[in-house]
């Protein structure tokens, strides 16, 4: 009696099992964003969680262990280098899961799964969202229609009619 396995099964067999889920960590961490069904992308936090976090350690045998779940050797480089500096004050939770709605085939549910913004990013948004909330600064009435005024009058101005030519007919 197997006790205490706690992962998703998903119909397959193990070595199809872990290609599927290391895949899929692998696309999670190279675009940063992947649309995928609500069950696996429960099952890749783990991963994610796991190598970010080795790339947090920074030491060779984390280095190494990431290596032996991630293929590629610039997608480690990736961790190590640029995703362990985005979140310093973070130890884990380090995705968004965001529903879509259900597939058309067989109406499974789908969610968007994609990185959390970096501290220096919320930041950055959260600037951006002032200025945008920011009033605008509206002119007095008079000034206003003054404005509106000369407008357009310089478009009565631009606008001339051509003469209409008569049709002759030979």
């Amino acid at each position: 009696m197997p006790h205490k396995i706690h992962q998703r099964k998903f119909g397959r067999e193990t070595g199809h099992r872990t290609a599927m889920l290391r895949n899929l960590t692998v696309s999670v961490l190279r675009y940063e964003r992947v649309k995928t069904t609500e069950a696996k992308a429960k099952e890749i936090r783990r991963f994610v969680d796991k190598m970010i976090g080795l790339g947090k350690d920074g030491s060779l045998p984390a280095r190494r262990r990431a290596i032996a779940w991630l293929p590629e050797p610039e997608l480690v480089e990736k961790v190590f280098s640029d995703l362990a500096q985005r979140y310093p004050d973070r130890n884990s939770g380090y995705l968004r899961l965001t529903k879509v709605g259900r597939r058309v085939g067989d109406s499974a549910p789908v969610v968007l799964l994609e990185l959390m913004p970096g501290a220096e990013e919320e930041k950055k948004t959260a600037a951006a969202a002032a200025e945008e909330a920011a009033p605008k600064r509206r002119l007095p009435f008079r000034r206003a229609k003054k404005a509106e005024g000369a407008e357009t009058s310089a478009e009565k101005k631009t606008t001339t009619k051509k003469p209409k030519q008569k049709v002759t007919s030979a």
